[in-house]
């Protein structure tokens, strides 16, 4: 028995879209802007996250997909949500009066100790705890 000829398969087209160079390369910087998610900006130009990520890996690894002008359009900005976490700068002066120090604590039952050393003398350190711990 024959299946009929003119029943169709599904009810939807899938196609292939295709992206300009401008667009995809606007994408792929939004995406390195601190707190971009790249789910967010795929959906909100219906489209899947997985094609975005390939992007990243591509530009990661070649350099494509790079934007010409330093500015990004309006429109990608109001896709990318305000950055989560703010990087700053600790003052050296910390390190420079006494140097970078190890700090161990210690304790037995109740008892509780706090042992501050220079790293530089580490393997002293070592063996001074050894002699404590017998």
């Amino acid at each position: 028995m024959l299946k009929e000829s003119n029943i169709a398969r599904s009810a939807t087209r899938h196609t292939h879209r295709t992206y300009t160079r401008e667009f995809k390369a606007e994408l792929v910087t939004a995406c390195q802007q601190p707190g971009a998610s790249i789910a967010g900006l795929a959906s909100s130009h219906g489209m899947n996250p997985n094609v975005l990520h390939r992007w990243l890996k591509e530009h990661a690894h070649d350099g494509r997909h790079q934007l010409d002008g330093a500015k990004l359009p309006d429109t990608v900005i109001a896709n990318a949500s305000a950055p989560a976490f703010i990087p700053i700068q600790l003052p050296a002066v910390l390190y420079e009066t006494r140097g970078p120090e190890l700090k161990v604590e210690l304790r037995k039952g109740a008892l509780s100790m706090t042992v501050t050393w220079p790293v530089s003398a580490v393997a002293d350190f070592a063996q001074w705890t050894q002699s404590i711990l017998k």
